[in-house]
């Protein structure tokens, strides 16, 4: 960032914002924070960093851009088009706190993106590298903010990243880049799902190692110049990681080389073992050694909100998906199920296409308990199966959910499963999907352990 007689401008005060305040705050910039919403609750962290001077609330007019020559614009926020028009015409510079990062940090940078699984590879690979012995942080879209991670010297940062937070970064160096997959997501933001792939592809464009899907056709593989793969078939060289399935067991593969099989690992689903095979690539990649990485690969547990058992008790397992805020990520989540299912479904639509969903649904799901903003929606689209409940809420579905248990427990002596995989956006009625998983898993706990 050069330097300027005017302040930066900061738009938005969530987590990331705030962020880029302490970072800008360290580094002896001025600055101004906006934040279009006006009920805006002024944190003692936003205190912290930020003199309430220099904070405007409200819906940001265009007048505003003339008084800046740097704008830090949060994922969360969508800059709209009359406004990058301006910035634009006029010559001055949108930049994003992984821009910062990128400017500033120390050590290798590992980045990974996707529809979905980026989470659960993420936190695989710090996890496996911090018990190798690196130190090693992970940030982004996952626990602190990229810029925290530039005030400590770390061997390896990780950084996961959205496509809201792509979508503005100018670049990213990192020593590996990989893409766990691009299905039909946010497109509400983005408006087509090709807006989304060229997004999604920006991870590539510095990265010294570009790791490939092989199985996704979304993923741009002769566009790019690639070493190591990945997929849920066979590996075809050493440089690639796979699985096999012999007598009906699923195997994790190096090359020709059998190194795991799925009752070694903690994780359910084909999904994770190919989350399992993406991480194993990454470290291959970065030369670390592989076979040691197994032994932690096996002891590593599932993260919170991603298919998260909770509690069994009087034959009813509880689940906690809620991170599966797209169809894709729900329909794995119950291909890695074989009990009796209750689903809970809801939110905040991010698709309208949810007739995706009936074929898993007719297959796999014993009742269906909606919830949230498109309930409505769901019940019209949804159309395989007949024992579909409406609930108000969050707390009113789980106990739908046990109600209709308890009948099929009556009924066939047989365990159930209720999973809360709700394959939406969670802003309808929560912060996050976060904290949708965490009063899910609150209420529950409270009313039926």
């Amino acid at each position: 960032m050069k330097n300027s007689n005017l302040p930066v401008a900061i738009i938005g005060l969530g987590k990331t914002g705030v962020s880029v305040a302490k970072y800008l705050k360290i580094n002896n910039k001025n600055f101004i924070a906006y934040d279009t919403r006006e009920n805006l609750k002024i944190t003692d962290e936003i205190k912290k960093y930020v003199d309430s001077q220099r904070i405007v609330l409200g819906k940001l007019e265009k007048s505003f851009i003339d008084k800046h020559d740097y704008f830090i614009v949060s994922p969360g926020v969508k800059i709209e088009k009359q406004f990058l028009k301006k910035i634009i015409k006029n010559k001055k510079n949108i930049q994003t706190d992984i821009d910062l990062f990128n400017e500033s940090c120390n050590g290798k940078t590992i980045c990974i993106t996707g529809s979905n699984g980026k989470t659960t590879v993420t936190a695989i690979l710090e996890y496996v590298l911090r018990k190798m012995g690196k130190k090693v942080k992970a940030g982004g879209n996952i626990g602190l903010p990229a810029l925290e991670l530039t005030y400590e010297n770390y061997e390896y940062n990780i950084l996961e990243l959205s496509s809201f937070q792509l979508e503005m970064t100018k670049k990213i160096n990192c020593i590996t880049s990989l893409i766990t997959n691009i299905t039909e997501d946010h497109l509400d933001r983005h408006e087509t799902l090709e807006n989304y792939i060229n997004i999604k592809h920006k991870i590539f464009n510095n990265a010294e190692n570009i790791i490939i899907n092989r199985n996704d056709n979304n993923i741009r593989k002769e566009k790019v110049i690639y070493k190591y793969t990945f997929g849920s078939d066979e590996p075809k060289n050493n440089n690639s990681f796979g699985i096999r399935i012999k007598n009906k067991k699923k195997y994790i593969y190096h090359g020709n080389k059998k190194i795991l099989e799925e009752d070694e690992i903690q994780l359910i689903g084909l999904h994770n073992l190919v989350n399992i095979c993406s991480c194993l690539s990454i470290i291959q990649s970065i030369g670390e050694d592989v076979n040691d990485a197994l032994q932690y690969i096996r002891k590593f547990e599932c993260i919170d909100h991603r298919m998260e058992k909770f509690l069994y008790k009087d034959d009813i397992k509880w689940i906690n998906d809620s991170k599966a805020t797209n169809i894709e990520s729900t329909i794995s989540a119950l291909n890695s199920l074989d009990e009796n299912i209750i689903l809970i479904l809801g939110g905040k639509s991010k698709t309208n296409n949810y007739k995706k969903l009936n074929e898993i649904i007719g297959k796999k799901v014993s009742a269906l308990i909606l919830f949230g903003e498109c309930k409505n929606l769901l019940n019209r689209e949804i159309t395989s199966i007949s024992n579909i409940f409406l609930a108000d809420n969050i707390n009113a579905a789980s106990e739908k959910a046990r109600l209709y248990a308890k009948k099929i427990i009556e009924k066939e002596s047989m365990p159930v499963c209720i999973l809360l995989s709700p394959a939406c956006a969670s802003y309808d009625m929560f912060e996050s999907f976060e904290e949708r998983g965490i009063l899910f898993k609150k209420f529950v706990m409270e009313n039926y352990s």
